[in-house]
This record gives C-alpha cells, sequence and structure tokens, in this order.
C-alpha cells in the first residue's frame, strides 16, 4: 500500500483511492468479495492505523473536500493543495518561494490550473491606449476560489487559481520533502513571467523586482521570451519586464533580447507595472508607469 500511495504523494483523493483499489484488485492483492466501500472503509479505520481524513473547506461551500493521509508518515502542504484538481501546478508567490527566488514564506499556497489545450477566443477590439489605461486603473481581481485546511496543528489556506488562455509549458517537476512522486511547479521563467502578469498575486511589483534581482545568475532570458510570445497576452507585457530588468541591473544584451521580441504594434502603448496604483511615476524610456519608491532592496 506504501507504494501505490507514493504515486499520489500520499494525499489521496476518491479517485486516487478508485485507482488503488482497481490496482490492487487486478493484481489479485484484494479479494473479489471486498467492496470499494470496504476497502475505504479499512483504510480509515484506528485497527489498521494506515491514514485518516484530512478535511478541505472551500469558500463559500457547505461540503468539505475530504483527503486521506497517513497517520504515521509526514506529508507536504503543497501536495495537499495540489490535490485540489487534476493538472495543476505551484505557481506565483509560492513558485518564486520554492525556486528561492524570494526570502518570504508566503502564507497562502498558490496552485495553478494547467492548460493542454489552446482556447479558442475572439478579440473583440483592436488595442488601444484608452483600453490599457482603464485596464490597469481598476483594482486587481482577487480570486474567491480558496481552500482552508489544517495540518499538522497548522492552518493553510489555498488560492486555486484558473487556467491560461493559451497552453502551459514551462513548467517542471522538483524533488522536495514529503513528496515521494514530486511536485509540478512553474519554472523560474514562467514564474517570473506569471509574477509580472499578475503581481497581486506575488507579493506586489517590490518583491517581483527583487525575485528579478535574485534571478540574474540563473534566469535564461531567452527562454522566457519564447514563452512570453507563447502566451499572446493582449496587453504588453514585455515592458514590465524589460522595466524589471532594467531596475535589476540586467545587462544590455539581456535587455535586448527583450526589445526584440516586444510586438513592434504594440511598443507604442505605455503600460503599468501594477493595477490601480495611487503614487505613480513614469519612465519614459520603456514607457510604463511604476509605484513611486520601488527599488532594488
Amino acid at each position: 500500500m506504501r507504494e501505490e500511495s507514493a504515486v499520489f504523494n500520499n494525499v489521496l483523493s476518491a479517485s486516487a483511492v478508485r485507482a488503488i483499489y482497481n490496482n490492487l484488485q487486478k493484481r489479485g492483492f484484494l479479494l473479489q468479495k471486498v467492496s470499494f466501500g470496504n476497502f475505504r472503509e479499512y483504510l480509515v479505520s484506528p485497527e489498521a492505523n494506515l491514514f485518516k481524513e484530512l478535511r478541505i473547506t472551500q469558500k463559500n461551500k457547505e461540503t468539505d473536500l475530504v483527503r486521506l493521509i497517513p497517520r504515521n508518515e509526514s506529508v507536504s502542504p503543497y501536495t495537499i493543495a495540489l490535490s485540489l484538481s487534476g493538472r495543476t501546478y505551484i505557481s506565483h508567490y509560492s513558485a518564486l518561494y520554492l525556486n528561492d527566488l524570494t526570502l518570504n514564506v508566503p502564507k497562502p499556497i498558490y496552485v495553478k490550473k494547467k492548460r493542454t489545450k489552446a482556447k479558442t477566443w475572439k478579440r473583440s477590439e483592436q488595442l488601444s491606449q484608452a483600453q490599457i489605461d482603464r485596464a490597469f486603473s481598476a483594482p486587481a481581481k482577487i480570486t474567491n476560489n480558496t481552500y482552508t485546511f489544517e495540518y499538522d496543528g497548522k492552518p493553510y489556506e489555498i488560492y486555486l487559481l484558473e487556467q491560461s488562455a493559451t497552453i502551459d509549458k514551462g513548467i517542471t517537476e522538483i524533488q522536495m520533502p514529503y513528496a515521494p512522486s514530486g511536485i509540478s511547479i512553474s519554472s523560474i521563467e514562467k514564474t517570473l513571467i506569471e509574477c509580472t502578469v499578475k503581481p497581486d498575486y506575488a507579493g506586489g511589483a517590490q518583491e517581483v523586482l527583487d525575485a528579478f534581482a535574485r534571478a540574474k545568475d540563473k534566469l535564461k532570458v531567452l527562454r522566457m521570451t519564447q514563452l512570453l510570445t507563447n502566451s499572446e497576452y493582449l496587453f504588453p507585457y514585455g515592458k514590465n519586464i524589460l522595466f524589471y530588468m532594467d531596475c535589476a541591473g540586467y545587462s544590455e544584451q539581456q535587455k535586448k533580447l527583450v526589445v526584440s521580441r516586444l510586438d513592434p504594434e504594440k511598443q507604442k502603448f505605455n503600460m503599468y507595472l501594477q493595477k490601480n496604483m495611487r503614487d505613480k511615476v513614469f519612465d519614459p524610456d520603456i514607457g510604463i508607469y511604476y509605484p513611486k519608491g520601488l527599488s532594488v532592496s
């Protein structure tokens, strides 16, 4: 049972328990008369001393989600968060932390659904400066898709973020304690892009700037520009990335790689580093508004 459970990082959803049951039955380890209900009941029984129930509460929902975790073995809170949905990965502020791009330990765990098939959609209008101004003058929208759970006497909160419009690339697997099968996480390049686009899920623009500074010696700039191009964002976020790189002291050659990938039609537009800035400053060289007082820590 330990081997089967490890495949799911020892955090078992109902579908995971069913998969283990079917596998054990197929291999002849269970008697035919043992039903799925009997099997699950046995797993959580005190006599077996194998698993216990962990309850995850979704905001504004009356029914909790239930996961089975080992009684005598630790699990990672990140694997609990990833068990909320199939094809998910650690993203944004949590990915900054696990990629060693921040000294802060974010309180919520940020998890994003991975899109494996591109969404078909049409833009209703051509991009304009007025459209950009309206979009970034409004407050940032924060997801209501949040969950809470308690593990080992400590409370946790999860932000489950929606899928991108395009196919997600730049996701990798890393090993970490109490996650025998490893976990899915955005790469350094993808993490910085997603935090640039949604800085409110990354501690704000100052935190993102500090992350760019910490990533200077390990960031693959060409790979980042390729991921950014493939993401097909409506707004010219390449300017935001260029601004962060400029402030963090990246080389002219590195910055030229970003400039060469900017959409010529969108370079004429001014951008904003984040939404709803009250006290902002304009950088005329790049064409972007940024919060006053922003600097590398």
